[in-house]
């Protein structure tokens, strides 16, 4: 089987180091542009005399030639940021499988961590298929995460990177021997959100009423270390608010 990858951000270095322990034998690999890891996976796999293309537009004639000329059965998208188009998903034989900190069908798009908590919905990681729409793709292996009243936005999001890297460490020989069963999501279940959706949901209306189980499941969603929280504003000034929930002992 004849893979290319493309690799970004701090979860697709630990898999291009897990990549070149266990000598896939990849073709190529693309790095991201504006990715603070990139040098690092650059390094990594030039180390190991991997071809490496920097900044490549994956959706380019280049890019598809790429595949084409090489044969490619599979590209991994080891934490890729950006939408791949139907012109190079159709280039290769078997497709990309891509990385999602979720559990399909539930929460596909942006911030799943912080919409598995609020809305309710079942937390996990998956490794799936990519197709022409964001996050529908067949679904080939997955994790479940539980998430009781004294998880947070940061503790989900750190839990979730933690499990896809074992997942998809845990996954990869069945992948390179062929042994997948894709299964089609089922989209009666599904829920989608956009990257802008959470600002306006995790906002605190001081005139509003909520139930109180809902406002907290809003803080914790959005708690995190150093980055914005859940907020309110009063007397024309934003606050911030983080919270952490402890059992009783």
């Amino acid at each position: 089987m004849k893979i290319a990858a493309c690799v970004a951000n701090s979860v697709g270095r630990d898999l291009a180091l897990f990549l070149t322990e266990v000598g896939c034998n990849l073709e190529f690999v693309i790095t991201c542009d504006n990715d603070p890891y990139e040098e690092e996976i650059h390094s990594i796999f030039s180390s190991h005399s991997v071809k490496c293309y920097r900044n490549i537009d994956i959706n380019s004639d280049f890019f598809v030639e790429e595949l084409k000329s090489n044969s490619i059965d599979l590209v991994f998208l080891l934490w890729w940021p950006k939408i791949v188009k139907q012109k190079s998903i159709g280039s290769v034989e078997l497709g990309f499988i891509n990385l999602h900190p979720s559990l399909l069908p539930f929460n596909r798009g942006k911030h799943p961590y912080y919409w598995s908590i609020v809305e309710g919905t079942p937390a996990g990681v998956s490794l799936h298929f990519i197709d022409a729409e964001i996050d529908k793709g067949n679904v080939l292996f997955q994790r479940k995460i539980d998430t009781p009243i004294t998880t947070t936005g940061e503790t989900l999001y750190d839990e979730s990177i933690r499990c896809i890297i074992e997942l998809f460490k845990d996954s990869y020989d069945d992948i390179i021997n062929g042994n997948l069963n894709p299964k089609p999501q089922d989209s009666s279940r599904s829920t989608f959100h956009l990257g802008k959706h959470i600002e306006k949901h995790s906002e605190i209306l001081l005139d509003k009423k909520y139930k109180a189980l809902d406002l907290i499941n809003i803080m914790r969603a959005k708690s995190f270390s150093g980055r914005p929280s859940s907020h309110f504003t009063l007397d024309g000034k934003k606050y911030y608010i983080n919270i952490a929930i402890r059992e009783a002992k």
